[in-house]
């Protein structure tokens, strides 16, 4: 499937002549409906541009419409909502439509919104997968482009565009330990979630390096949400050797945290969020945060899916994208003098992410 000059997709057609990617494919095909100004408009763009059309740009034409599907979690975590602001915005400048889904992280609504999405004929879909082996997702179709947004999932030849959430992770809680904490508690979702292991086996990785045990009494991966982060850190809070430091792996799993530390009366207790959250800048002290910006994302995966829509032949990729963290107060607390730093029955120096799962 050729295209143009130095890889001219549809995609570009549609951005020089100010269309949508369908109305470039009904001039390419020479459907009747076209008003004669905006094939002319194309067809200027098409001898421009040197672009030549293949049997990907002419599907549309032919039995797909020119509309992308997108299926998220939970539309009301800003992580997603603004994944979707992103998708909709860019689908919207193309004249394509967008049709959006959520699982609520429920296996059964993810299968029937695949089978919808492929009912309805969507050219591609961006899809965040919630369980990196779940048999789910070997239903994606692959007649069709899918970019998988944030995660992985255990369907091999797709194209992933995430954060480095280890290496990520990693930095975040050695940035703990140079402001001497040793006592740092890990809040995370469950360990299906790609995102999450990855994060836990950072957070492992870099006690490991300095040399400090992991104590699995301060490691929770049951958090479904903000309540279930306040819940399960209150006692954590008041045992004999609480952690004077709290890593968060989500947005939503921060703002239980800072509920928690706030409903204790405690400004003590050094925190770093993975991902940004509202009102996080203005927390007392404002959450330290890894910057996970999902507009980023959103526009890397939509070009991704708009390029292979448009029919551009590229190799499946891992696309992994880069972090900073912005430090903003409560990451840069330092520990009590008097605070604990290890369990005194603590007879194990390491904790694997292994152990953590089972």
């Amino acid at each position: 499937m050729g295209n143009g000059a130095a890889g001219v997709t549809i995609y570009d057609v549609a951005q020089a002549a100010g269309v949508s990617i369908k109305t470039v494919s009904r001039v390419i095909n020479g459907a009747p409906n076209v008003r004669p100004g905006t094939a002319a408009a194309v067809q200027r763009a098409i001898d421009d541009l040197g672009y030549r059309p293949n049997a990907a740009a002419r599907s549309l034409a032919a039995g797909r419409n020119d509309t992308i599907g997108v299926i998220v979690d939970r539309l009301q975590d800003p992580f997603f909502g603004q994944i979707v602001a992103v998708a909709e915005a860019r689908a919207l400048e193309l004249g394509m439509d967008v049709l959006v889904a959520s699982t609520g992280v429920e296996g059964h609504r993810a299968t029937a919104h695949l089978a919808r999405l492929v009912q309805r004929g969507v050219a591609g879909m961006l899809i965040a997968p919630f369980g990196d082996d779940d048999p789910i997702w070997r239903e994606i179709p692959r007649d069709r482009p899918v970019v998988l947004i944030d995660r992985r999932c255990g369907v091999q030849g797709l194209d992933v565009v995430r954060a480095d959430d280890e290496q990520a992770a990693k930095a975040a809680v050695e940035h703990l330990i140079t402001h001497g904490h040793k006592r740092i508690a890990f809040l995370g979702a469950p360990l299906r979630f790609s995102t999450v292991s990855d994060r836990l086996d950072g957070y492992l990785a870099a006690l490991a390096a300095h040399g400090i045990p992991a104590d699995p009494t301060i490691i929770e991966t049951q958090c479904a949400d903000a309540t279930d982060s306040t819940q399960l850190l209150r006692p954590r809070l008041d045992a004999a050797a609480p952690p004077t430091a709290v890593f968060s792996s989500t947005p939503m799993i921060a703002e239980g945290v800072v509920r928690a530390l706030a409903l204790a009366g405690r400004r003590d207790v050094a925190h770093v969020a993975f991902g940004d959250f509202p009102l996080a800048d203005v927390t007392s002290p404002p959450t330290t945060v890894i910057d996970q910006c999902p507009e980023t994302l959103a526009h890397a995966a939509m070009d991704r899916l708009l390029a292979r829509i448009s029919g551009t032949e590229l190799a499946p990729e891992d696309i992994v994208l880069p972090t900073r963290l912005i430090p903003r107060g409560s990451g840069e607390l330092l520990p009590p003098p008097d605070a604990p730093q290890t369990r005194n029955d603590m007879k194990r120096t390491k904790v694997t992410a292994m152990e953590v799962r089972q």
